[in-house]
């Protein structure tokens, strides 16, 4: 896939890895523009939201790789996990752009939120990123996180604060142990087939 652009990127400053990925984004690029396109000529464009959420970075990169495309330079226990979430309609009148930690479990519930959609909250690990009520947690594999007050590296016991925030005391031991359950709850619905309990006819 990467060949049919290579035309357009194959004078960029770029290593080749790094322009082969530039290239199959073009790619991502003309079947979205496609997809509009038809959505268009069916009339049926100002009735449809269209969600990109990446699971994750670019596996084929390097953080080295990955650098240089970024327009900052990112490290390799966060900030390589940092990709975008666009939620867009035909009907929109002018960008909003949330600067607020998320990751793929608060997806669906911002959406649901946002077509006006009634769900148990209680069934859903994520938050609706819109709501100003609660605070966000991005959880990571090895159970480091992130939250709008600082960065904790589980494996280093290291919690960075953002700048011109006050930690209170117990910070870090409350947020391990909302991490504690959550890793515990989804474990136990996995093994009790909870869904299939609370949606027997699915």
């Amino acid at each position: 896939m990467a060949s049919r652009n290579w035309d357009q990127v194959k004078d960029l400053s770029y290593s080749h890895n790094a322009k082969a990925y530039l290239s199959c984004q073009i790619e991502l690029d003309k079947a979205i523009g496609e997809l509009i396109n038809e959505l268009t000529i069916a009339g049926k464009l100002e009735d449809t939201v269209i969600v990109l959420s990446p699971d994750h970075y670019p596996y084929g990169l390097t953080l080295a790789e990955l650098n240089e495309l970024s327009t900052y330079e990112r490290d390799d226990t966060f900030e390589k996990h940092h990709t975008p979430l666009l939620i867009w309609s035909g009907s929109m009148e002018e960008p909003i752009k949330v600067d607020k930690v998320c990751s793929s479990l608060d997806v669906l519930p911002t959406v649901l939120n946002l077509f006006g959609v009634e769900y148990d909250s209680r069934l859903l690990i994520g938050n609706d990123i819109l709501s100003e009520n609660k605070e966000q947690i991005v959880i990571f594999s090895d159970r480091s996180f992130i939250t709008d007050k600082g960065r904790y590296d589980s494996i280093s016991d290291t919690f960075t604060p953002n700048k011109n925030v006050e930690i209170e005391d117990g910070y870090i031991e409350k947020i391990n142990e909302i991490i504690y359950q959550k890793y515990k709850i989804s474990k136990m619905i996995l093994e009790k087939d909870y869904y299939r309990k609370v949606f027997p006819n699915s």
